[in-house]
């Protein structure tokens, strides 16, 4: 049967509701569809007619369950909502669709819509299959055939001529053993057009097989060329691993686990030059149960290798449709099928079928570090450049790129994070109108995604680092040694002396109120210059065991699995950062524990399974321990005994993963004076903001408010701020509300007999 080509077909559709208008529901697409000829003629060779189905309609029309009100939305998912699509197209998203009211209306009329669903999948191969050779035709047909098919039509199938059905063409370089092993059995296909290339960090062959709708399951399903594939550079070890697991008779599938962008896809595909198979990639979010199957069960007859890739793509809201076809060939090994996804792709995986959590072999892929790391962004770099039509500045090397993506960016892995930078450098500078690519794009850009100023990527803010201590010293009041021995380790890190632990692992304690928690705070504006770069933590909220889950993320399937981990997701985002962990000493020991892997060897993995960096962050924790520890005569401290009280409190080997544990001293009463003016003059500026008032306190206003808060070395600085609000701030908001101030009025708040006055200056 000669079917009218899709687009004329679609048009005349489009044009027909324009007239009559939308259908508004399943039903009434059906009855539409079959005023057509290719629907009015399959229909008939299952003994159904229009009328029949319009009469069949008009008497279950109240008998029948309630359209969903999102059917058009579920037929579209199914192909009926793109653009070119038949009638056919249109029947087969109908009878896929079980939970629409035409499905049912098909069903009563005595038509098996899965019978059904199987003759329109054939007349649309067949219909594309002759029009594969027409302009406006699809460049590749691959014609599925199923295990019980290519057993009952084998002869046959070999017999026919090349022009009825060609034959897959083998490349006149691949190995001979390869070309050998796959020359028996061999799916039949109609085109051996190339497939289209992937981003060159990753670049291979893409096998994709059609999406979920079977009339768009045009493209050929071709195997790997191990001739065509990039070279694999440093994962020699996990292929060789990879393809024992393949190889080996028992059914223990293997997945390849690793980050987006880490060069996963590669290794699974260099199976085609390891093994003496034909090895096919997949593309998961491409397939539902039927049409997986049947591609499976081709590659089987081909003696094939699966790799299912793509599964983070998948939606992760409900189980996609083709488990049950992926658990079936997992069981039977026929084919052998390899799984290649991420850690939370897995996890997701495992949610889905918690049975194969002891099945499953997993084999984790590593990062690439060091010299193996340049090789592969030296190798895939070019690719990059050749599509952008862009060469490198004379001054510009790649090497650096590496450098300062490892060191600067997180989220995607290496050497994927290098390559896009590089990509949209090349992006920027095409844009901007040249075709020489500078080093101060790629700057510019990781600049833009930090935060970080170009200085310190460049490596010029060396004199600002040597200044620290007093950078940090105009926000916080005294504490000089302390601030100094800070300083110290933040620039032993900045010289070079770097390591896989924590740029500083510092712990401080002091009674409360002393600027413990504001020391990390201008840490914070000192090196980064944005609030955002703090992540704070209230470890007394993490008191129990089970919290360990809250600080790296509970697994899938667990309550508060989507939100991840309150520590792990803010240094994911963000691996530049001051992590201040406030009370230390009243998170759980469990807690206590996973803090050592940080300390250590500077990085964690979330409940996610992904390995969080913590290389470039200031870990500062704060604790009371030891506030008692007064000397009688001049208030100060006893630094031994406090070291000695806070010792006693942590774990053994969390204690000695501490760099710098620092003690800070009671606040002096010079020292309270300040800190008066500095909250006092931060109160003003806030109001200057909002009214255009301003005020500041005269010397006897300052020294009243620190005798009225007294000197308790257990309080420090904070009974200030509250005097501040009291005394000061609600006398300067009535007079504002009676209108005795101003916009533009500056006040200074005196001293006097009942308390304090205020004097307008202008």
């Amino acid at each position: 049967m000669d079917a009218p080509a899709p687009r004329e077909s679609s048009v005349r559709g489009r044009s027909r509701r324009a007239q009559t208008g939308q259908p508004r529901n399943s039903c009434e697409l059906l009855l539409s569809l079959c005023q057509q000829g290719p629907v009015a003629i399959l229909l008939a060779e299952f003994g159904v007619h229009a009328q029949q189905l319009a009469r069949e309609y008009s008497r279950i029309r109240g008998q029948i369950g309630p359209e969903p009100a999102d059917w058009r939305l579920r037929l579209a998912q199914r192909g009926a909502g793109k653009l070119g699509v038949s009638e056919l197209d249109q029947l087969l998203a109908v009878v896929r669709s079980a939970e629409c009211q035409a499905y049912h209306l098909l069903e009563h009329c005595g038509v098996s819509c899965s019978q059904l669903r199987k003759q329109i999948i054939v007349k649309l191969r067949d219909r594309t299959t002759e029009t594969a050779s027409r302009p406006q035709a699809v460049k590749r047909v691959f014609r599925r055939v199923s295990s019980t098919q290519a057993t009952t039509h084998e002869a046959s199938v070999r017999q026919r001529s090349h022009a009825d059905t060609p034959r897959m063409r083998q490349p006149a370089s691949e190995p001979e053993t390869v070309r050998r092993a796959r020359t028996p059995q061999t799916v039949p296909s109609a085109s051996t057009t190339e497939p289209e290339p992937t981003p060159s960090h990753e670049v291979v062959p893409t096998l994709k097989t059609g999406t979920s709708t079977p009339a768009k399951q045009t493209e050929q399903l071709k195997p790997v060329d191990p001739t065509r594939l990039p070279e694999l550079i440093g994962q020699g070890e996990v292929l060789a691993r990879l393809a024992d697991a393949v190889c080996r008779q028992s059914p223990r599938p293997p997945v390849l686990v690793g980050a987006p962008n880490s060069g996963r896809t590669l290794v699974a595909v260099h199976l085609a030059s390891v093994v003496r198979k034909p090895v096919y990639r997949l593309l998961a979010s491409d397939y539902d149960d039927d049409t997986l199957r049947e591609d499976l069960d081709a590659i089987a007859v081909d003696g094939g290798i699966a790799i299912i890739d793509d599964l983070d793509r998948v939606a992760a809201d409900v189980p996609p449709g083709f488990l049950t076809a992926l658990s079936q060939a997992w069981t039977r090994s026929m084919p052998p099928v390899v799984l290649v996804t991420s850690h939370e792709g897995l996890s997701r995986l495992l949610s889905w079928l918690p049975s194969a959590r002891e099945v499953l072999d997993v084999i984790e892929l590593p990062q690439l570090r060091g010299e193996e790391l340049q090789q592969a962004i030296d190798a895939s770099g070019p690719g990059i450049l050749q599509h952008h039509n862009i060469r490198l500045g004379r001054q510009t090397k790649l090497a650096e790129l590496t450098r300062l993506a490892d060191r600067f960016l997180g989220g995607l892995a290496m050497p994927g994070r290098a390559l896009d930078v590089l990509d949209l450098s090349c992006a920027r500078t095409l844009r901007e109108g040249s075709n020489e690519l500078s080093r101060e794009t790629w700057i510019d850009i990781i600049s833009e995604r930090t935060g970080i100023s170009r200085a310190r990527i460049e490596g010029h803010g060396q004199q600002e680092v040597l200044e620290l201590e007093a950078v940090l010293a105009r926000r916080v009041v005294g504490h000089a040694p302390v601030l100094e021995a800070l300083a110290r380790l933040i620039r032993r890190n900045r010289a070079g002396f770097r390591s896989d632990r924590p740029v500083a692992t510092t712990l401080l304690l002091g009674p409360s109120g002393v600027g413990k928690t504001e020391i990390a705070k201008a840490l914070c504006a000192a090196l980064y210059d944005n609030p955002a770069a703090l992540v704070r933590l209230d470890m007394s909220e993490y008191a129990e065991s089970h919290a360990v889950a809250r600080i790296v993320g509970a697994p899938p399937g667990y309550v508060g699995h989507e939100r991840g981990g309150a520590l792990t997701d803010p240094l994911r985002q963000r691996p530049h950062c001051v992590v201040l962990l406030d009370e230390i000493e009243k998170a759980h020991r469990d807690v206590h524990q996973l803090l050592l892997q940080v300390f250590d060897d500077g990085r964690l993995t979330d409940g996610r399974g992904r390995t969080i960096d913590f290389r470039h962050a200031i870990i500062i924790m704060t604790s009371n321990l030891g506030a008692q520890c007064l000397h009688e005569g001049n208030r100060r401290l006893d630094t031994a005994a406090v070291l000695e009280a806070a010792r006693a409190a942590f774990p053994v080997e969390l204690w000695n993963r501490i760099e710098a544990p620092l003690v800070m001293q009671p606040l002096r009463r010079d020292e309270l004076m300040r800190i008066c003016q500095r909250l006092a003059k931060a109160s003003s500026e806030r109001l200057f903001h909002e009214r255009g008032i301003q005020f500041q306190l005269s010397t006897g206003a300052c020294e009243q408010l620190v005798n009225a808060c007294g000197h308790d070395a257990a309080l420090g600085a904070r009974p200030l701020r509250h005097l501040l609000t009291r005394r000061i701030e609600s006398k300067i908001a009535e007079a504002i509300l009676h209108g005795e101030l101003r916009a533009g009025t500056r006040v200074e708040v005196v001293a006097s007999a009942g308390g304090f006055d205020l004097k307008v200056l202008r």
